[in-house]
């Protein structure tokens, strides 16, 4: 009896051990101003601790490898129309999978604020922060623009990991083009 039962353990560890998956899958979708366009992702890699892990392509997602939960790791999206780059990202958002959003934003004028959205007056509590944060992304996702009427050019990633829970995701914005 004991020889049956320490086979089933030493069976269910075997298979929980070795049936984890190996690798984090990733979507990525481009939007230029509202509109979700097509691109053609050329590159994309992560740097986990100075090394550069290539993703690769598979149909319509990007995989990588699982890697060690304590670090972090830089992304870089090279696509036919822009090139992106951030940096400290903590290493479960990879390791989970997600759906990265990539965008352009050359209209800023013709974003939706906030306070434009729910009709708000300028005597309101916090109308000067909602007056500075646009929906972006077909309305999915807000962004905080610092001075937007300055702003030529905008380029954000969004990565939106996949997990159970509050559904929270990371943007990380840049301006590309300011005016004078």
């Amino acid at each position: 009896m004991k020889n049956v039962l320490l086979i089933i353990l030493i069976t269910l560890s075997t298979n929980l051990i070795f049936s984890q998956p190996d690798f984090s899958m990733h979507s990525i979708n481009f939007f230029k101003n509202e509109k979700q366009k097509n691109i053609k992702v050329l590159e994309i890699w992560v740097v986990v601790n100075g090394t550069k892990i290539q993703g690769e392509k598979l149909g319509a997602s990007f995989r990588f490898p699982i890697i060690d939960s304590t670090t972090t790791f830089d992304l870089v999206i090279v696509t036919n129309k822009m090139q992106f780059e951030s940096d400290g990202y903590n290493a479960w958002i990879l390791n989970k999978g997600s759906s990265i959003t990539l965008g352009k934003i050359t209209r800023i004028n013709k974003l939706i604020s906030v306070t434009q959205y729910n009709d708000m007056d300028k005597s309101e509590v916090d109308f000067d922060t909602f007056a500075k944060r646009f929906f972006i992304a077909d309305g999915n996702y807000t962004i905080d623009i610092n001075k937007y009427q300055r702003v030529k050019r905008l380029d954000y990633l969004i990565i939106n990991p996949n997990q159970h829970g509050d559904g929270s995701y990371v943007l990380t914005h840049k301006n590309v083009k300011v005016k004078k």
